[in-house]
């Protein structure tokens, strides 16, 4: 009998640090157990600035996560976010045999992939997602998956999603020091695309806008796969800045003013409405106007880059599934709309489409912790073995692949 297994979630954010925890049976039960956060100190521009500051952050988020849900975990997932990964794209080509022909097995495809791995990294940097695009049998046939075909030669184009290791170096620190070891570290926003698009949107063309505090970062899948990311240096503190100069208010006042009253839509709005907003002593009007005017020039800047990365990866016009949104930014009042408005895209929230003990509200928010979590479980043998055993002739898969295993050690 398979038991669950637990699994949490850490995404470490320059604005918040959110965990959740996942219950995990198998492939298909799969529950959300709680998720949890906090605003995030020790950190400044995605590097740590108080190791022992962020520590505690960490083991407070996790704590108490862990003590609302009544689970006891040691490990994490733990996420990085897109100000401190890249994309490479690597091509290699190793032969199969000297003359004739032979079965490609999973240890070629796996000896190609470690030969592009090998070109396509520096000595510093490690492979977060590999992303094969298609194999290259004798130079000629192009295929997804090559395993069983006959070959001479196998080459592969892949994307690799990477982090420079020093750079997360002390983030992993922080977390050992919080009382918790690191199981795996994936990129928040392609762990979140696992849990906020369906197969469909994947297969047909979706893009995935993940707006956070200080980036935003968007990613295009086409074909069941990643073909495209890039990185917007706008995010959610743009348009916190500008309230708070515009109408003089503290940073975290102007951040309150801004989820609880801002619309990037004009119409949507009486802009000579007015709020009270407290400052120091005294309850001072702000009209709405004045918030929409604060922000919309970095709105508009914002769309317009949106615009221009989606143009210039030339795969607009096969999205046939629109835009989904994730991260704090993407729930601004309004902004579906303008995205939606600019792009000619439909668009929609990001999901969590799994079953969770109590309605999620805010899920486009949690969903890389979700992912995080579901990520981790993907690197398990439990998960390797469910989906095997899912299958109609596991016990073939099995029996092949630890043939394989021989062949490739012995």
């Amino acid at each position: 009998m398979i038991r669950e297994r637990y699994y949490c979630g850490l995404d470490i954010g320059s604005q918040r640090i959110k965990a959740g925890i996942l219950k995990i049976k198998d492939i298909h039960t799969i529950e959300l157990i709680g998720v949890y956060e906090r605003k995030t100190d020790g950190l400044k521009n995605t590097s740590v600035s108080d190791l022992g500051e962020l520590s505690e952050c960490i083991h407070g988020t996790v704590h108490t996560l862990m003590k609302k849900t009544g689970i006891k975990l040691k490990e994490v997932q733990l996420g990085v976010g897109g100000e401190l990964v890249d994309i490479r794209e690597s091509r290699a080509v190793i032969p199969l045999i000297d003359r004739g022909s032979k079965i490609i097995t999973t240890a070629d495809i796996k000896k190609v992939n470690r030969q592009a791995h090998l070109l396509g990294l520096n000595v510093e940097e490690e492979v977060l997602h590999d992303l094969p695009q298609y194999y290259l049998v004798d130079d000629v046939d192009v295929a997804l998956n090559p395993n069983g075909l006959y070959g001479r030669r196998l080459g592969i184009h892949s994307f690799m999603i990477i982090v420079n290791v020093n750079r997360i170096r002390n983030m992993m620190r922080a977390v050992h020091q919080a009382g918790y070891d690191v199981a795996h570290v994936f990129f928040s926003s392609y762990a979140a695309s696992e849990i906020a698009l369906n197969d469909q949107e994947r297969l047909e063309g979706c893009i995935l806008i993940d707006i956070g505090s200080q980036s935003t970062r968007l990613l295009i899948f086409k074909e069941g796969n990643l073909k495209y990311f890039r990185k917007i240096s706008s995010g959610g503190d743009a348009c916190t800045h500008r309230i708070a100069q515009q109408l003089n208010l503290p940073f975290d006042l102007a951040e309150e003013i801004k989820k609880s009253y801002a619309s990037v839509l004009s119409a949507e709005q009486d802009h000579a409405e007015e709020i009270l907003v407290k400052r120091e002593n005294a309850y001072v009007p702000i009209k709405r106007g004045s918030i929409y005017q604060a922000i919309e020039p970095e709105i508009e800047s914002f769309l317009e880059g949106l615009q221009t990365v989606i143009h210039e990866s030339g795969f607009s016009e096969h999205m046939n599934r629109g835009v989904v949104m994730i991260g704090g930014g993407s729930l601004l009042s309004g902004m579906m709309e303008r995205i939606s408005q600019r792009t000619s895209h439909a668009v929609r929230l990001g999901k969590i489409n799994i079953a969770a003990k109590r309605s999620l509200g805010n899920a486009a928010m949690f969903s890389p912790v979700v992912g995080l979590a579901r990520s981790g479980f993907k690197k398990s043998f439990k998960y390797a073995f469910s989906s095997h055993n899912n299958h109609p002739r596991w016990g073939g898969h099995m029996i092949q692949r630890v043939k394989e295993l021989y062949q490739e050690y012995f």
